[in-house]
């Protein structure tokens, strides 16, 4: 075995219960896109632990009311191209949800809000670098960016910007979200767009003036049937029609009506084909004298399935079975990341390459205790043999 290679394990191994430690303190350091405040907490403190290790990083924050980004550098001059790990370190859950210092350990599984989504991913990021750096590693940068805001819509913008400033010129990326229990490395993800839609219609007395009506909500039941009949199950858009308003009393013809839809796409194309067909759908009435308005989400999240994103799983999945390890399966995932906009700068990427678990977004979530040593070793594996990858 290689002498780094050699090094790098041994490191691992000897600090298992570092990792742990630094996993529960960043679980147990609590907040959401919501609380601003604690997520500029969070990243000084997730910028102090990765500078300990050497990088060269800092907190970029476009305002204080905008949840902030920690990125940065080590090895700024090595010969070759920079690896990327990235990823989020907000959750969906406000502090406090269950109770003080939540994360604990029961068994082979870790719980706690982040721990699986994906406060566990960052940490095998860290000492992925700090096992490289303690095994004397300098064939070429690493890089970190990592977001406090992932599902922020259009407040999610200047994290978008990190990623691509901090993507562009990587031979390859490494988005540490959450990992299937079965071993698979995510090469491809959904794109979401959300939709509103208003019905205006004309209201009347059901009984007295029923004719004079124009049933806004019975046109919207148009609309729904309309959103739905766009669906590619074989391409894999989903259409969803997901909350319906409107109406006063049941004896008056409802006059207006509100419809809130969203669509999961596995590329842009078909994102634009949808965007066209609801454009005709809402063009359109089919009661006359009814009409319709409605806005679109700017579609993201999307990480399009790509020949260099597959070489890159098969290469994983062959250092992986060269170290004795299990073999790295393969799946395209329903959920959203920030992957895709590292895959923009034309940088092959992985995504779910963070510690192994189930139940993402429940009081459920939990992680495999084990992965948090496995996939620092994986990491670490592969970025010594990158040249490797970059030679094929």
């Amino acid at each position: 075995m290689d002498q780094r290679k050699e090094a790098v394990f041994r490191y691992i191994d000897e600090h298992h219960q570092e990792i742990l430690d630094d996993w529960k303190a960043l679980v147990n350091h609590e907040g959401s896109l919501r609380q601003p405040d604690a997520m500029h907490a969070e990243a000084e403190y997730l910028c102090g632990r990765f500078r300990e290790a050497g990088v060269d990083c800092a907190v970029y924050s476009a305002a204080p009311e905008i949840p902030p980004v920690v990125a940065g550098e080590i090895g700024t001059g090595r010969p070759g191209k920079p690896v990327i790990f990235a990823g989020h370190f907000d959750t969906v859950f406000n502090p406090g949800t269950f109770g003080e210092n939540p994360f604990r350990i029961e068994g082979d599984k870790a719980y706690g809000p982040g721990v699986l989504d994906m406060k566990g991913g960052i940490i095998i990021a860290l000492w992925t670098i700090k096992a490289l750096e303690a095994a004397g590693y300098d064939e070429r940068p690493i890089r970190v960016c990592f977001c406090s805001d992932e599902e922020g819509g259009d407040f999610h913008d200047p994290a978008i910007a990190q990623f691509r400033r901090w993507g562009e010129g990587c031979c390859a990326g490494f988005n540490m979200e959450t990992a299937p229990v079965d071993n698979s490395l995510c090469v491809g993800r959904k794109y979401l767009m959300a939709g509103k839609a208003v019905i205006h219609g004309v209201s009347a007395h059901s009984g007295n003036n029923y004719l004079a009506g124009r049933n806004a909500i019975l046109e919207a039941a148009y609309k729904v049937i309309g959103i739905q009949a766009l669906n590619d199950l074989e391409k894999g858009t989903h259409m969803n029609p997901a909350i319906v308003r409107g109406g006063t009393v049941m004896n008056a013809i409802p006059d207006s009506c509100e419809l809130d839809f969203s669509g999961r796409f596995p590329t842009l194309a078909e994102v634009e084909r949808v965007k066209e067909g609801l454009a005709k759908l809402f063009g359109e009435s089919t009661i006359e004298g009814t009409h319709s308005e409605y806005t679109l989400s700017a579609a993201r999240g999307g990480l399009e399935v790509t020949e260099e994103g597959k070489r890159l799983r098969r290469f994983v999945d062959s250092v992986s079975q060269e170290n004795g390890w299990p073999a790295v399966g393969e799946v395209v995932l329903g959920g959203g990341s920030d992957a895709g906009y590292i895959a923009e700068m034309g940088v092959p990427i992985l995504c779910s390459c963070g510690v192994r678990g189930e139940w993402n977004h429940t009081d459920r979530e939990y992680a495999l205790v084990e992965s948090m040593f496995e996939r620092p070793k994986l990491w670490a594996a592969v970025v010594l043999a990158m040249n490797g990858f970059s030679a094929e």
